[in-house]
């Protein structure tokens, strides 16, 4: 490396500071794994060719598995006797991002950064930390930098792509989803997410095609996502193909008994045919999964009332109220 690159890198490690708006909201987000089911697909590694001393290899064994406190302390514990061992601090701040402490993973991220300027992973999960934070603004920044540094990682465009759809950036989004599966064709999650993405710029037809390929695409998997299945079948709905979409949403429910948003579009569904016994169950094993959700009461309460149980119904719009802490009058 010439001296111009080296002080390069030094100016660039040196202006670095990810930890610069620590605000931390009183609830943070899940880690990406609750969002579309994505996280950073692997543990970030020391770099090919650099010496790793035993405690590394140990903590990267540990991240490997998912054992992310146990990573933590092998590199607490290496860092109290080599405070400057920069590798070693890279790895704590991304198990700290895996511990889903994104606060504390930036503070080590900073830290790192004086000492050797950040590679492209490292900042792709600089921005996620941020997405945990609910600072979307911070989350693109870094995304690009990323991004900037390498383009041919197709998660860290999907990454990119899921910020800008959260930030309302369908465009953006759109844009960085194809160039996801550019790069990795077979990406089910980047297919679906690129439908949600153009129903967001009205392109439902578009939208629905997309859905259908990322179902496709999963059929032979041994896991396939109830996710393609509970967009399309919510899109179907919207348009009264109800027929259409029941099976849709059956076999999501299958692969998912436990999410109350499969639950709740079954209860729609239901409801729109006049099946309000159906649709009354679904909505109950919904509101019983997810209390606190004020729409899945008023779904409930809906359901009621046209079924003539007018008691349970108020007591559902009470509910409803009292979750969205407004006044409100029961629904004609």
């Amino acid at each position: 490396m010439s001296s111009a690159d080296a002080s390069a890198r030094r100016k660039v490690s040196e202006s670095l500071c990810f930890a610069r708006r620590l605000t931390v909201t009183s609830t943070l987000l899940l880690p990406l794994i609750a969002w579309a089911g994505s996280a950073v697909c692997a543990a970030q590694t020391i770099a090919p060719g650099e010496e790793s001393a035993s405690p590394l290899a140990q903590a990267q064994a540990e991240l490997e598995h998912g054992r992310y406190a146990e990573a933590e302390k092998i590199l607490r514990e290496r860092l109290a006797g080599h405070a400057s061992e920069v590798e070693a601090r890279y790895l704590l701040a991304y198990a700290l991002f895996r511990e889903n402490k994104p606060a504390d993973s930036l503070k080590e991220y900073t830290e790192a950064a004086r000492q050797r300027a950040p590679r492209a992973k490292e900042l792709e999960t600089v921005a996620l930390d941020y997405v945990l934070l609910n600072d979307y603004d911070d989350a693109e920044h870094w995304a690009r930098y990323s991004l900037s540094l390498d383009a041919h990682n197709a998660e860290a465009w999907y990454e990119f792509a899921r910020i800008e759809y959260t930030l309302n950036g369908f465009q953006a989004a759109v844009d960085a989803f194809q160039r996801a599966l550019e790069l990795d064709p077979v990406s089910v999650k980047a297919e679906d997410n690129l439908g949600l993405a153009l129903e967001g710029l009205n392109r439902t037809d578009e939208a629905l095609a997309a859905f259908r390929k990322a179902i496709a695409m999963q059929a032979s998997s041994q896991h396939p996502s109830e996710q393609p299945l509970l967009n399309l079948a919510k899109l179907l709905i919207d348009r009264n193909h109800l027929d259409e979409a029941l099976p849709l949403l059956q076999q999501a429910a299958h692969m998912a008994p436990g999410d109350w948003k499969i639950l709740a579009q079954l209860g729609r569904l239901y409801s729109e045919k006049g099946e309000l016994s159906a649709a009354r169950e679904a909505l109950e094993q919904a509101v019983a999964i997810e209390p606190k959700e004020a729409s899945l009461h008023y779904q409930l309460g809906r359901v009621y009332k046209n079924s003539g149980a007018t008691e349970k119904a108020n007591r559902e719009f009470a509910t409803t109220k009292d979750l969205l802490g407004t006044p409100s009058s029961s629904p004609k």
